[in-house]
C-alpha cells in the first residue's frame, strides 16, 4: 500500500468532516431561530439549576464525599490498570506471536488492536 491512498483517504474524512460542520451549524442556526425550541431550552435550564443545587445538598455529606472520592480513585486505578494491559497483551504478542488468551475462568479471548492517527 502506498502513501498516496492513505493521502486521499483523510482528503476524504477531511471533507466529510467539513461538509458535516456545515450541516451541523445549520441545523444548530434552525434550533436556534426556532420559539418552540428556545422555550424548551430555557425550562431545561431552569431544571439543570435545580437539580444541581438539591445534588449539592445530598452529596454535601462526608459519607457521601467519601463515596464520589473512593469512586475516583478506582476509575483512575480502572484506567490505569487498562493502559498497562495494552502494553502487556502487546508484549505477549510480541513474545508469543498468539492473538488469544485464555483468562482465569478459562474463557478465551481475542487480542485486537486499534491503530490510530494523531499529529506528532
Amino acid at each position: 500500500m502506498n502513501l498516496d491512498i492513505v493521502t486521499k483517504r483523510l482528503k476524504i474524512i477531511s471533507d466529510l468532516q467539513e461538509e458535516l460542520n456545515g450541516v451541523r451549524a445549520a441545523y444548530q442556526e434552525s434550533l436556534e431561530n426556532d420559539p418552540a425550541y428556545q422555550e424548551l431550552q430555557e425550562e431545561v435550564a431552569k431544571f439543570r439549576e435545580n437539580s444541581k443545587d438539591k445534588k449539592v445538598q445530598v452529596t454535601s455529606n462526608q459519607t457521601m464525599k467519601a463515596m464520589a472520592d473512593q469512586m475516583k480513585e478506582l476509575k483512575t486505578e480502572i484506567s490505569e490498570n487498562k493502559d498497562i494491559l495494552g502494553q502487556e497483551l502487546a508484549d505477549y504478542y510480541k513474545e508469543s506471536g498468539s492473538m488469544e488468551i485464555t483468562d482465569e475462568d478459562g474463557n478465551v479471548k481475542r487480542i485486537v488492536f486499534s491503530v490510530k492517527l494523531v499529529n506528532g
